[in-house]
């Protein structure tokens, strides 16, 4: 049986990729849009059972990228990646579009990062005291330590980046759909959720943000979350609001 160069038979890479993901606007969606933008083959699963599941994934965490004839991808990251290895304009076309996506995709996860230690969620309120709050959403603070970035600091580094690079027409590299670009939208809506008028300020960002979101596969992962069973959705939410739902329990 016909072998391609990755060692997968013809058979195995007819079929179809398995994304399996919380039903959350988290580290699942950049995966969906990716693949969805990629052309590649796949369907996805929330997951029924995870307390069972969590101990067959390889380190106990969501998303995984089921690959046929291989098996699981652990990671948003490394499942970003191989999109891109198994779809090369998705990496970006030439060198300069495959480390400016690079670096798109590791920024938007340190933003992520940061949201994850200071920002509420559905599932845990009140992380951080309301000054801390309100510094993390204040004016861009570039002379602390970059573990202290604000919100607004990360959008100033992102927005200088795209002007570096020569980002044009909404778009950080020639096809503006790879993998690195693919994340920093998720990671920019996740934001925009929190706080409705966070861009209003970047203006390259701002441009990003609409023309990637007027695309048709970034439409579909808004409406119904692609090929998931449902839309993703909002997981992180403002401290104000989680203050307001406890006080009208």
């Amino acid at each position: 049986m016909f072998k391609s160069c990755s060692g997968e038979t013809a058979a195995a890479s007819a079929l179809p990729l398995k994304l399996t993901y919380f039903p959350l606007f988290a580290k699942g969606p950049s995966v969906a849009l990716a693949l969805e933008m990629s052309g590649l083959n796949w369907e996805g699963f929330f997951p029924e059972d995870w307390k069972t599941m969590k101990s067959e994934t390889p380190f106990g965490s969501l998303p995984v990228l089921e690959i046929p004839g291989i098996g699981q991808i652990g990671h948003e990251a490394a499942i970003l990646n191989y999109i891109g290895r198994e779809v090369p304009r998705m990496a970006g076309d030439g060198k300069k579009d495959f480390v400016t996506s690079q670096q798109l995709l590791a920024e938007a996860e340190d933003i992520y990062k940061a949201l994850q230690a200071k920002q509420d969620t559905i599932l845990q309120k009140d992380k951080v005291s309301q000054d801390v709050y309100d510094k993390f959403w204040g004016e861009p603070d570039g002379t602390t330590h970059n573990k202290e970035f604000g919100v607004k600091m990360y959008l100033k580094l992102v927005e200088d980046f795209y002007k570096k690079v020569g980002g044009k027409d909404g778009k950080f590299t020639a096809s503006g759909k790879t993998v690195g670009e693919c994340k920093m939208w998720v990671t920019l809506h996740i934001l925009v959720m929190v706080q409705a008028d966070v861009l209003d300020k970047f203006e390259g960002l701002s441009e990003f943000y609409k023309r990637m979101g007027e695309e048709r596969e970034t439409k579909a992962l808004i409406l119904h979350g692609c090929r998931m069973p449902g839309p993703f959705p909002q997981g992180y939410i403002p401290k104000s609001f989680s203050k307001a739902a406890e006080g009208g329990a």
